[in-house]
């Protein structure tokens, strides 16, 4: 077996503890060694500690980056932050993952793709919806064709606003488009934009209306129509709202012979999972759910049952990305397209016309 692999982390907010706490699973599996963690925050830095114990804690994230016993880095600092410190990562050649989203600005997502493409370094991004077991189930029938071709598709994703007028005690920057660059829509439905990417292939045309409700500068609401070049067509809605604790995705794919619902909890078994599949003339079929994940889970190579967030198995997958020297999924062309999406859906809300992603939208 390998050595670990010597991970730094920069960021010790919510996400950022999230990611420690799996890591001192991959501590635990033999597969990291959680060298160093910064933050500027002194209690966030403690909290991140105690979900794993880090070598060594920093105020400053170049330091995490200036570590010789760092291999690889782990980016979890708020979206305007990403650009300097991916940007110092691969000047260090050192391999990373990022959360998403990526940047505020089209323009700098676009340039940090263009610079991990030049590097040939191994490098993630936190597009973990991909590694939920509905997500993947729902990929496969969608890929193999099973229920013949997909038609048409309907995405609701919902949440509480992640800002501290809201929630008491939670961090409030995704409500300041300045560090945000986006609210609902570029926040948190960048995980459903990539899961439709993902299974129906790149889109060529988008319309999109956003509103503010609660005030803020940054949308709460938005409704998408996207076209994939395959020509399936899927509707979009996604909301911050004000009911705090719930946190939820609903998939619809519309197939030629079957339709499948799709309920996607936070969690790892969130209570509010669900899947249904709808065949002609034959009662739904609802899996064991139980069931579902542990062979989806089994397939990874995943032996172990106690964690709580698909963020493991993205991180872990990320890990071993790293050791073989190959390229992470979902990468940085994986973002480049949900961001493209999103880039166009806004212009199209300033417009009200329907924007095409060609020129500088289009994606390689």
């Amino acid at each position: 077996m390998p050595d670990p692999l010597g991970v730094g982390m920069i960021g010790c907010g919510m996400i950022g503890q999230i990611h420690a706490a799996e890591l001192a699973h991959l501590v635990d599996d033999g597969d990291v060694r959680a060298v160093a963690a910064a933050d500027p925050s002194e209690d966030a830095r403690a909290a991140a500690n105690r979900n794993c114990r880090f070598e060594r804690l920093y105020a400053h994230g170049q330091q995490v980056i200036d570590d010789r016993e760092v291999e690889a880095v782990l980016i979890a600092t708020p979206t305007a932050s990403h650009r300097d410190l991916v940007l110092a990562t691969l000047a260090s050649g050192k391999p990373l993952l990022c959360e998403k989203p990526l940047a505020p600005s089209f323009e700098t997502v676009r340039e940090l793709y263009d610079a991990v493409a030049a590097s040939g370094l191994t490098a993630q991004v936190g597009l973990l919806t991909r590694w939920h077991y509905l997500a993947s189930r729902l990929h496969e029938l969608v890929t193999t064709r099973e229920l013949g071709r997909p038609m048409g598709y309907m995405l609701r994703d919902d949440q509480y606003w992640p800002t501290g007028q809201i929630v008491p005690g939670h961090s409030s920057w995704r409500s300041r488009r300045a560090i945000a660059g986006g609210g609902a829509l570029l926040e948190h439905t960048i995980h459903g934009i990539d899961l439709a990417c993902w299974m129906f292939g790149p889109a060529v045309r988008v319309w999109g209306r956003t509103r503010a409700v609660f005030g803020y500068d940054v949308e709460d609401v938005a409704a998408l129509t996207v076209e994939h070049a395959d020509g399936t067509i899927g509707s979009i809605v996604t909301v911050f709202s004000g009911v705090r604790g719930r946190e939820e995705t609903r998939l619809e794919v519309f197939f030629e012979h079957a339709t499948v619902e799709t309920t996607i909890g936070f969690l790892v078994g969130a209570d509010e999972d669900g899947f249904l599949l709808q065949r002609a003339d034959s009662p739904p079929e609802r899996p064991d759910l139980a069931a579902m994940r542990d062979e989806h889970f089994t397939r990874l190579g995943i032996t172990r049952r106690d964690f709580f967030f698909p963020t493991y198995p993205a991180d872990r997958a990320w890990v071993h990305a790293v050791r073989a020297g190959a390229p992470a999924s979902p990468g940085f062309d994986d973002a480049l397209r949900a961001h493209a999406v999103i880039e166009a859906a806004y212009r199209a809300a300033a417009t009200g016309e329907p924007v095409d992603l060609v020129a500088e939208l289009a994606v390689p």
